[in-house]
This record gives C-alpha cells, sequence and structure tokens, in this order.
C-alpha cells in the first residue's frame, strides 16, 4: 500500500514539475567531450579538433536540430515537419533534438550559462539544422569582449567560419 502511494505521490510530483525526458546522460558526454576536444584544439596548427558527435549518442539519429529558449513544440512542428507534444524550451535554455526516420528520438535542454556551446551551419540558414553527412564537427574554444564560448562547426566548413573570428 505505501509502495503504491509513494509512486502515485512521484506521479504528481513529476506532472506538477513537468519532469523532463531531457537526455541528461548525453548532454554530460557533449560537455566532457567539448571540453577535452578543445583543449586538444589549441595544441594543434589547425586550431580546432575533431569527433563524431554520433560516437557519443546511444541511439540513431539522421538529424538534428538547435533550437533557442521559448520555442513552442507547435514550432518544433512546424520547422521539423514532424509531430511531437514535448514541452516547449525552457527559458535560459536551448535545445537539441534529434531525429531518426522522421521520428524525434531524443532531446536535451542545456543552459548556455552554463555550459556555452555554440553550433554554427555551413550556410546561412533561419533554423540550425544538421544532417548526419555533418557527423563530423571541429571544435575549438573563442574568446572576444563579450566572453568565451565553445564552437561546434562541421568540419567541412571550420575553416571557413574560423575566418569569421
Amino acid at each position: 500500500m505505501m509502495k503504491n502511494y509513494t509512486l502515485f505521490l512521484a506521479l504528481i510530483i513529476c506532472t506538477l514539475f513537468s519532469c523532463s525526458r531531457s537526455n541528461t546522460k548525453f548532454l554530460k558526454k557533449l560537455e566532457d567531450s567539448v571540453k577535452f576536444y578543445s583543449d586538444q584544439a589549441n595544441k594543434n596548427k589547425v586550431k580546432y579538433s575533431t569527433f563524431y558527435l554520433s560516437s557519443i549518442t546511444d541511439f540513431e539519429w539522421d538529424k538534428f536540430y538547435i533550437f533557442d529558449e521559448y520555442v513552442t513544440n507547435e514550432m518544433i512542428n512546424e520547422i521539423t515537419g514532424l509531430t511531437w507534444d514535448g514541452a516547449n524550451v525552457p527559458g535560459g535554455n536551448r535545445r537539441i533534438v534529434f531525429i531518426y526516420k522522421k521520428k524525434i528520438v531524443q532531446y536535451v535542454d542545456f543552459e548556455p550559462y552554463q555550459f556555452p556551446v555554440f553550433f554554427y551551419t555551413c550556410g546561412g540558414t533561419e533554423q540550425y539544422e544538421f544532417s548526419k553527412q555533418d557527423d563530423l564537427f571541429a571544435v575549438y574554444y573563442r574568446c572576444d569582449k563579450n566572453g568565451c564560448i565553445y564552437v561546434m562547426v562541421p568540419e567541412r566548413c571550420a575553416k571557413s567560419i574560423m575566418r569569421l573570428d
């Protein structure tokens, strides 16, 4: 009886506080990898280091998007062309949404103030969208008068992006 009550109470608390299914395990792997490879970038001639994003995922994906804070699930549906009833992107967060075979399979929310990683595309785009062809990412650490960030950009266009820094 007590076990059922505890389970019921946990369900109520989760509902009230909007428990997230955000993949925190992946986020930890991403943080560790970005920091490691950006440290390696400081030690080589090209000033960036590379890794395959798929090497730290334990799920299949063929595309992913980056969404900024306050993007609603309706906007995510409109941009991706898929139907998803997940939560809106919380204030102060960004969201990475992974898609496989036209289904959203994972997402992760992160706070750029705690983990300042920015993803850049190879061309001008309204939405940050990456396909599996861009699985190999260049990573480096960049500082300017506004602060320091980790940069992730598809390796095929890393040198072009770095020239803009």
